[in-house]
């Protein structure tokens, strides 16, 4: 396969594609039960916050080659879009990864320092203006361009139409819950599995010469 650049790449985003949603999941799932960074909480379960920040940084580098593979897809149909989308996620993804290693500072600011200097020092970041709109806001715009690209395979009819609704639910409900349990929490990545795992299949079962021409158009129905 290393040999088959078209089997290899086709592979490494079919494969992104199921491992982004399942790695949300489980960072969601094992994250510490506080809808904040409260230094108590962090200090209690120590293990579950580098856990769960661990599989946030993997969750965030996986979507680099789901936006390259997405981006494939619409290279011949929607080429202007595709490259809109792809420059926007990639972006957000490459901030995404700075910002989830803040989860390990948190937890050494708890460890280290009373709760309310603790409290002090990160409310003092978030007001930074390097870190707020160099940092934090940028994220965002792996779910804008995510969503071009996903709005982009439904118009060019490559995927159907509820995978671009679907996933977008899955990228709201996480901040609709976000004062509920972690449980509930991670619920929308099992959205994401849905979309995501829907065109990851589609990918995964293409020849490598229809993956090289580009697809067309959804895959017949089975009789």
């Amino acid at each position: 396969m290393l040999k088959n650049p078209d089997s290899f790449r086709r592979t490494v985003a079919g494969g992104a594609l199921l491992a982004w949603p399942v790695l949300e999941f489980l960072a969601f799932l094992t994250s510490p039960p506080s809808s904040d960074h409260d230094p108590a909480v962090f200090r209690e379960h120590p293990d579950l916050v580098q856990v769960s920040g661990l599989l946030f940084l993997w969750t965030a580098l996986s979507l680099i080659p789901v936006i390259l593979g997405l981006a494939h897809l619409l290279r011949h149909r929607a080429p202007r879009t595709g490259n809109i989308g792809a420059a926007l996620g990639l972006l957000g993804a490459g901030h995404a990864l700075t910002l989830f290693t803040t989860d390990f500072y948190d937890l050494a600011l708890a460890q280290t320092l009373p709760d309310a200097q603790a409290k002090a020092v990160t409310a003092r970041v978030g007001e930074l203006w390097g870190f707020l709109y160099g940092m934090l806001l940028p994220g965002f715009l792996a779910h804008i361009g995510l969503f071009i690209l996903l709005v982009g395979l439904a118009v060019t009819g490559v995927i159907p139409r509820w995978v671009p609704v679907v996933a977008l639910a899955g990228t709201v409900a996480p901040f609709l819950v976000q004062e509920q349990s972690v449980a509930v929490q991670s619920v929308g990545a099992l959205f994401h599995l849905a979309a995501y795992g829907w065109i990851a299949l589609r990918v995964l079962r293409t020849s490598d010469a229809e993956w090289r021409a580009g697809l067309t158009g959804l895959p017949p129905s089975p009789a």
